[in-house]
Parts: C-alpha cells; structure tokens; sequence
C-alpha cells in the first residue's frame, strides 16, 4: 500500500458561502461527509465538524463592515502530505490573538472571551494557523494528521501525466500566420497545453479575431499538413501600435504529437514577420521558474538578456493555483533583439555604465554615454501609472517626459501604489535626455534599484527600468541560463544590497 507521506497535494473540495450564520452547516456538513471519506472516528468526526464551525463562525462575526450580495467566505479542503488542510478564507477585519483576553476553564466570566472559539478550534485540529494577506484578506488554516492508509486508493495520484513515449511523429507541416476561420482552433489548442493560465483574450475567439485584425496581435502557427491540425502556435503582442517592438511570447505546442524543431520554426517565423513589418526589434519576457524558454529565446531567436524584473508575475502563470492559495511571485528575464542598429547617444548615471554598457555589446547596438545634465529639473513632465492585471498586484510609473515636476509626480504615483499595497513597482525613465542620470539617482535614494535596460521602447528611444520590492523573494529559487543572464542578475543582486544600504 502506497504510504500516504508519499501522496502529493490532493484537492479535495471547495465551497463558497454567503457571509451569513445560517450558511455555516453547508461547511459542517461537507467536513463531515469527508470525514467519513477519510475514515475518521465519530467523536474526531464531531471534533473537526466543531473547529470547522468556529473558525467559519468567527468569519462570519468579524466580517469587514456590511458583506454585499457579492462578498463570500471560501472554504478549500485538501491533503497534504499526511495532513488534512482545512483552509478559511474572508475578507474580515484582522485581529491579533496576543492582544485578546483568554477564555480559562476556571474562570466562567471569560465565557464570552475570543479565546473560547480558539480552544475549541484546537481541541478538533492538531494547528491552527492564521494568516494575513493584504488585499486578499486573512485565512485561518487548519490541520488534521491523516491515519496511514486513510485516504482511499481511488483518490490516491499515482504522480503527473507523463507524455506518452508514443507520440505520433509529425512528419510534414507548415508555419505560418494564421488566417481568421482557425483562430478558433488556436483558442482549443491554449487550453489543451495550458488550461486557463494563459491571458484571457487567447481563449475568446472573437476577442483573439478582433486584437488580429487590429494590429495589436500577430498569431503564427505550425501545421500538420497530413492531419490538418495545428499542433503549434506563437505570438506576437503590440502593447502600444505606435511603437513597433512587439513582445514575442503565448507560446505552446500540442503534447500528443513529436514535432521535432517546431519551436525553432515558430521563432524563425516571428522574426520574418516583424522584420517585414518594420519592427525596430522584439523582446520577449522568459520566466525563472525554469531555463527552457530563456534557452529558446537566447538559442532560437537569438535575442540577449537585458533585465530582469523581480516579483512581476504570479505563480499562476505557469501552473493552475488552489483559491485559497496565496500565490508566490516569480520574476522574468527581459531578452531582446535589435534589427534597427542605428548610433544613438543616451545618458546613464556612472554607476551602472559598466553593466549597461556590456548589454548594449550583447545586443549588438551602437550607444554612446553623453554627459549628464545635474542642474535642476526644468520644462514640463508627464507621468503615468500603469498598473497590470489584479492577480500580479504590480504596477509601472512610466515617465514620458522629465521636467521640473517630474520628481514631485513620481513622489506622488509612488506613495499611490504604496497605498494600495503593490507587490512590486516598477519606473521606466527615458535615456534620451541629459536629465535622466539625476532622475535614476533620486529614485535610487526612494528605494529603488537597477532591473535593466530597453532599446526603441520609448517612442524608438531608450529606457532604463528600475524596480521596488514589497514582498520577500528566495533569489536561490530563480534559475537562470548561461553566462550573460546570471552577470545580469548578480548585478543587479548587487544593486539591491547597495540600495537597502542607502535607506
């Protein structure tokens, strides 16, 4: 019998409910139907039925205000390792249990006390944990030890579905852009490789017809002509048509067939069509969670590292979270690859000369450092905040133009993403002008550090990206591939002690 330390995360049930008492016995009903599943005895069923009761009690009283229809309480029940996880999600107000008077068994004024509930709690589960997280609200968790041999054969995963050493070989295809009438299929194929941890519009055919024959997005695809099926796709993205550098990226390719080289005709595809479109160059953003689309892009299309933005992405991008699950943050390499090699003069602070430099070398594009201009800001500014999708909590201070307010509209763009408890913020500033080198240092002094540099991205002009960190990152678990991206990320590893010293 496969023990069950050995058993990997193993989902269970969820349940939503709405923020009211009456709700409450859906919640003890499903932990005890599963209870019964997991083979518990009736006085532990009862026990874990009690703590489940008021720890979703406690959700309901300290509710943050008035819930609307919309507001719920999420309930997700899975196993791990030999644990039964119990995890209670809301948006209720948080409170800290060293703070509040305790319940004691022999005082019965302290009846009405918070840590009556937290007694019973402990007295059905072997922990109760609680956590806060932001926005997202707080989550009590509970856990129960599992008997060996308590979870039933027929929920047991043997481990993930491995692609079947007998795929068929794709022995004859094309690649191309893709003509309307098959957008359609390219919405089927992101969901068989990926399910729906891709972005959005790539699973709505109209959505995806209408960016394509907007210009905003190039779909290209590989097909197995003796089959007539397209078993490969890659994407071109243009996040403002005025600026002719595309993100290259949605990239995926049928598991069920062997289709040998089909990334590197996909990639060499792209290129022809963003070279015909007179692209000034493509970048593309390469997640560390893994090396093999760095490798790609570096080896098949040739672009060179240029940055690297920490905690940018949510973990979900590359594989499905549970709800009630706080996401981990992952960041990404920025490749990029020139085709207009024109020399431009561009104004770096001294400091990273050096490092930006040896990029620009890496990318093959001519840059000369012009002298920085320190005398104070003066001409009118602009600046934007873009902030990207809720479930990445990141935002970009975009600085169009530098001038005398523009220190002041940063200030106030910065403490606005502050407020609303950004994971990560993220400062472009042009590179064309004398002014930029002070501008950089005094975002330096507010916290933030080097990430990188972009060719053509502002208006064909330059920019150089800095970066400010809220959450915690483990810089061991980003992988990195080949020489140039570990220089770029030890730099700015580097940058980021540097920075911190300076606070």
């Amino acid at each position: 019998m496969t023990s069950i330390t050995s058993t990997p995360k193993l989902f269970l049930a969820q349940l939503s409910i709405p923020v009211h008492r009456i709700m409450i016995r859906s919640a003890v009903k499903c932990v005890e139907q599963l209870g019964q599943i997991l083979s518990f005895d009736e006085t532990t069923n009862y026990n874990l039925q009690l703590a489940v009761e008021e720890a979703t009690s406690n959700a309901v009283d300290h509710f943050s205000g008035t819930p609307g229809e919309e507001e719920r309480i999420h309930l997700e029940f899975f196993v791990e390792r030999d644990q039964l996880i119990i995890s209670i999600r809301d948006k209720g107000i948080p409170f800290d249990l060293s703070q509040a008077k305790k319940y004691t068994t022999d005082n019965l004024e302290s009846m009405s006390n918070p840590g009556l509930g937290m007694r019973l709690m402990n007295k059905g589960v072997d922990s109760v944990e609680m956590f806060v997280h932001g926005r997202e609200g707080k989550e009590t968790r509970l856990s129960k030890k599992l008997t060996n041999g308590a979870l039933p054969d027929e929920l047991r995963k043997s481990g993930p579905v491995k692609r079947s050493k007998n795929r068929e070989t794709v022995k004859n295809s094309i690649t191309r852009l893709s003509r309307p009438e098959e957008l359609p299929a390219v919405c089927r194929l992101a969901w068989k490789c990926y399910g729906y941890t891709q972005e959005k519009f790539l699973y709505d055919a109209e959505a995806l017809t209408e960016k394509v024959e907007s210009g905003e997005f190039k779909s290209i695809i590989t097909i197995d002509t003796d089959r007539n099926i397209i078993i490969g796709h890659i994407g071109l993205k243009y996040h403002d048509p005025a600026v002719k550098v595309p993100e290259v990226g949605l990239s995926f390719v049928d598991p069920t067939y062997r289709c040998p080289q089909v990334t590197k005709k996909l990639g060499k595809v792209a290129l022809a069509a963003t070279r015909y479109n007179g692209d000034l160059g493509v970048f593309d953003c390469s997640v560390t969670t893994h090396t093999f689309s760095q490798k790609a892009m570096q080896e098949h299309f040739g672009s060179a590292p240029c940055g690297l933005l920490l905690g940018i992405a949510a973990s979900g991008i590359q594989a499905k979270e549970l709800a009630t699950t706080k996401q981990n943050k992952v960041s990404t390499v920025t490749h990029y690859q020139a085709f207009d090699h024109t020399l431009k003069t561009i104004y770096i602070p001294r400091h990273h000369q050096e490092m930006v430099r040896e990029i620009y070398q890496w990318m093959k594009i001519p840059r000369e450092f012009g002298k920085p201009n320190n005398s104070p800001l003066s001409g009118e500014s602009s600046t934007d905040i873009v902030d990207l999708p809720d479930e990445l909590n990141v935002s970009f201070i975009v600085i169009n133009t530098i001038g005398e307010t523009s220190i002041s509209e940063i200030t106030k763009a910065f403490q606005q993403c502050k407020d609303n408890r950004k994971d990560a913020v993220y400062a472009m500033l042009p590179t064309d002008t004398p002014s930029s080198p002070y501008l950089v240092e005094e975002l330096e002094k507010k916290g933030f550090s080097f990430a990188g540099t972009m060719p053509h991205i502002h208006n064909g002009s330059d920019r150089i990206t800095l970066q400010w960190l809220n959450v915690r990152l483990d810089m061991d678990a980003i992988r990195t591939y080949g020489d140039k991206t570990k220089k770029v990320f030890n730099y700015i590893k580097a940058e980021l002690e540097r920075i911190k010293s300076l606070q």
